[in-house]
């Protein structure tokens, strides 16, 4: 993944007391975009002592968070550099010639970013175009980024036990169904991410829905109607999700064309044909290859 450094520094150096031969604290302020690599450069230390000067990473605010390698202060886990996290990451530094000692304060102030285009590679341009509301194509690699990396993340709909179950795969009809096997979206949370199992090539017009309460319904959609998409896996991310679930939520979908489940013992589903909000039908032993990821915390503008 390729991330966007923003980076800022401030020196404030506090002249050297040569009455009390005390050497002053430095302080030195940075600033970092969020999601840097491990390895980016935070900083340059520098230092008013003479001669030859090495320094020690004596403390930090946050455990790994830097590295310092020669005179550059750098990022070690770059997971720390997440906003919702750390707003800002401390810490102290002491320069040393082998003869005097002096230390540098650190404080970096981490820059609040869109957390789903930082996680973007080949999808970003097309992100960053959509609109709000707007279900966009991306690469499961990014969708396994999303569901890794963002913070309080839950999966709802089939598990991923579920995704890599043996059990063949059976093709139903279009209809609008809902996995009921509790694995549900928690109140307060944010829909940002979908992935599912096509049957069929030019699938379009199919539809995200959830439901809060009850896993017949009634289902309201989610964002636009999905992109048209082919046989097999598809991956959406949600640009732009600005509304929460006030209750517990079940997920579900509208497949216009065959959607695949998994013939699998001790599951359940909803479902009703076409492209309706209430699932009179209810079905056992069959899992729907759908899955959504949610938040609680809202980390995109």
């Amino acid at each position: 993944m390729i991330f966007t450094l923003l980076l800022t520094s401030c020196l404030n150096e506090d002249p050297v007391d040569n009455d009390d031969d005390e050497i002053a604290d430095l302080q030195l302020d940075l600033s970092m975009n969020e999601y840097p690599r491990s390895g980016d450069i935070v900083g340059n230390l520098s230092s008013n002592l003479t001669g030859t000067v090495e320094f020690e990473l004596v403390s930090q605010s946050v455990a790994d968070a830097m590295i310092i390698i020669g005179n550059d202060l750098t990022v070690g886990d770059w997971l720390a550099y997440d906003y919702e996290t750390n707003e800002t990451i401390t810490a102290t530094i002491e320069a040393s010639n082998e003869t005097e000692t002096q230390v540098i304060n650190v404080e970096v102030t981490i820059n609040n970013i869109d957390d789903i285009w930082a996680f973007l590679s080949a999808s970003r341009e097309e992100y960053e175009v959509a609109e709000d509301g707007d279900w966009v194509p991306i690469i499961e690699s990014e969708y396994n980024d999303l569901a890794n990396y963002l913070a309080e993340v839950t999966k709802s709909g089939a598990t991923d036990a579920h995704f890599s179950s043996t059990a063949s795969l059976v093709s139903f009809q279009a209809a609008t169904v809902a996995n009921d096997n509790g694995n549900t979206i928690p109140s307060g949370s944010y829909l940002f991410a979908f992935k599912n199992y096509s049957w069929a090539n030019n699938a379009g017009n199919s539809k995200v829905k959830i439901s809060e309460g009850d896993a017949g319904g009634p289902y309201m959609n989610v964002g636009s109607t999905l992109p048209l998409h082919n046989d097999e896996y598809n991956f959406f991310v949600l640009k732009g999700a600005e509304s929460s679930t006030s209750a517990e939520a079940y997920l579900g979908m509208y497949a216009s064309v065959n959607p695949a489940y998994r013939n699998i013992s001790g599951t359940s589903y909803r479902w009703n044909n076409s492209d309706t909000d209430n699932l009179d039908n209810s079905s056992i032993d069959q899992v729907f290859l759908y899955q959504g990821l949610s938040t609680t915390l809202k980390q995109w503008d």
